[in-house]
């Protein structure tokens, strides 16, 4: 199925389920960013919910999304259900109603009380995911317009939502070349540059703006990021490459958290 064409059917099947409590829906990740791979790229988007929704709405949009799962992305799906307030009055971590994901399928199928409670749940990465949709792509929002939905994200959260995430690359960027070359690449952009870029573009950047000795790793990583291809890496220098990115990275955070105290 075209991607467009499931947007289209994944936004119809929720505003059914939603009903008058529907606001929209709204993608991010790679494909709102220009670099979706439909064989290496989950399909990414937040559900906004005027008020609160109940078990058996939750039950209803967890069981569409299983019901046509063979219609995703092989790597499958990642969604949120946020409650319109929660996307205008951003406190970090942000709060939602609802969350699913290839990962969650198989805990969903052995218990689905699990994931479909009334407990209050928060997730740092929303402060990322938000930060995306703030990037204009017209073709992404479905309902009304995300302008008019998401406030812009205070850095400082973007930041945070990110970090940890970054310097874990350290550890499993043998495991996971490809995602932590360029996820470590962007996160450079962001704190560095104030950029919101896809994998793919922080590969790109920091090609251009690294001064590295590891372009060929980084290159390597954006051909297997857009293809099928899955190139053969030095677990060494891999290692190196992760090591000096989060020191430059460290750098800058050092720099950041000084400057905030001074201000003080």
């Amino acid at each position: 199925m075209e991607i467009y064409e499931l947007m289209n059917n994944v936004n119809n099947w929720i505003k059914k389920i939603l009903k008058d409590n529907y606001v929209g829906v709204y993608f991010h990740g790679s494909l709102r960013l220009g670099s979706f791979n439909p064989n290496k790229s989950d399909l990414d988007f937040i559900i906004v919910v005027k008020d609160k929704i109940s078990s058996e709405t939750k039950k209803l949009i967890w069981d569409k999304m299983l019901e046509n799962e063979k219609l995703f992305p092989k790597k499958g799906f990642e969604f949120s259900v946020v409650l319109e307030e929660n996307c205008r009055n951003i406190k970090h971590p942000i709060a939602y109603e609802l969350h699913g994901s290839r990962d969650w399928i198989e805990k969903y199928k052995e218990n689905s009380s699990i994931l479909i409670n009334d407990d209050y749940k928060t997730d740092p990465d929303l402060a990322s995911h938000f930060n995306v949709i703030n990037v204009p792509n017209d073709k992404m929002d479905f309902g009304k317009p995300s302008k008019e939905v998401f406030e812009k994200v205070p850095k400082e959260y973007v930041i945070n939502s990110n970090y940890q995430d970054t310097l874990d690359c350290k550890e499993e960027i043998t495991n996971n070349p490809v995602y932590c070359i360029l996820n470590l690449c962007r996160f450079y952009a962001l704190i560095k540059d104030n950029l919101t870029l896809s994998k793919y573009d922080g590969g790109k950047w920091a090609i251009e703006n690294m001064d590295s000795n590891y372009n060929d790793i980084i290159k390597s990583a954006m051909k297997d990021y857009l293809s099928d291809t899955d190139s053969i890496y030095d677990n060494e220098r891999l290692k190196e490459f992760a090591e000096e990115t989060i020191c430059l990275i460290n750098e800058i955070m050092t720099r950041r958290s000084t400057n905030e105290h001074r201000k003080r």
